[in-house]
């Protein structure tokens, strides 16, 4: 209860100090169809309506996450992809403030909402990350939902992810004090079993700072090997824009390797994706608020 008194007394005391007083990106994975950004669109416009309401930022990023979870048209929950057997599904998912927390799962199976999973271990554990059936038997033990069955029903009938590579939703956002993060990923197509990307590795899919916050996209192991949020977020101290930060992050990489990344600080974001991307974007000023489904970055 103290720390979250403490929480909220750091929010209220900046917000007022800082250009936009809420921002929230939502992406649909790299390569996803950008026709699909009003599933990106509704997931921000809840996630907002959250901290328009008092939540947090990281309540927001967490709550948008998982309506892409339950959109089939993404490679994350319910539209993941299937492992190299052609019927094992194992996810991935992330999230992480400003303020120094973090939780993340791993390889996990038959859960509808993985990031609901790392959101309990970043509230309950004094771990980072929980992997496999430990992830369930934690799922279980703090009533946290899961499913019986695995997602294979909506993955035979929703193959909207062009590429092996589209996978891992996010969304990145600010309340007016904190930042926060929040990744899921039904991992890449035909993967040996037991693999994990970048999503739950800490600075590698997301970070967040008191700068700014990034979520990233795309082939896990180059993203991994990069720790490419951490990469960025250095950036955004020189000083850097958000623009540039991210344009600079793909010409990191080969032409063939399909990257994306969203990227938010207290006055600034941008998106881009090598291979087009749904993405969307909310801020609030004082009384004004603006609207992007613009899903080709």
């Amino acid at each position: 209860m103290i720390k979250h008194l403490r929480l909220r007394y750091r929010q209220l005391k900046h917000r007022k100090s800082s250009p936009f007083g809420r921002a929230i990106l939502t992406h649909g994975g790299t390569s996803s169809n950008s026709s699909d950004a009003d599933g990106t669109l509704s997931a921000a416009q809840a996630g907002m309506t959250l901290m328009s309401g008092g939540q947090s930022a990281l309540d927001a990023v967490i709550h948008a996450v998982s309506l892409l979870e339950d959109d089939p048209r993404f490679n994350a929950g319910t539209g993941s992809q299937r492992r190299a057997d052609k019927q094992t599904i194992q996810m991935d998912a992330s999230c992480m403030s400003s303020d120094g927390q973090f939780g993340a799962t791993a390889c996990v199976e038959n859960v509808k909402n993985p990031i609901k999973i790392a959101q309990g271990v970043l509230l309950h554990s004094t771990h980072i990350l929980i992997a496999g059936d430990g992830a369930r038997l934690f799922a279980q033990t703090h009533n946290i939902p899961t499913q019986d069955s695995s997602n294979t029903a909506e993955n035979d009938s929703h193959q909207h992810c062009p590429t092996p590579a589209c996978d891992t939703v996010g969304a990145v956002a600010f309340d007016g004090a904190i930042f926060a993060a929040a990744l899921s990923s039904g991992g890449l197509a035909n993967a040996s079993i037991g693999r994990i990307g970048d999503v739950p590795l800490p600075g590698c899919g997301l970070y967040c700072g008191p700068l700014g916050t990034i979520a990233c996209t795309g082939d896990g192991e180059f993203i991994a090997l990069k720790i490419l949020a951490r990469e960025v977020y250095g950036w955004l101290g020189q000083p850097m824009s958000a623009k540039d930060a991210v344009n600079k992050a793909l010409a990191l990489f080969d032409d063939s390797v399909d990257i994306g990344l969203i990227v938010l600080t207290k006055n600034d974001f941008a998106s881009r994706s090598r291979n087009g991307m749904a993405w969307s974007q909310l801020t609030a000023h004082e009384n004004s608020s603006h609207e992007h489904g613009d899903g080709i970055t």
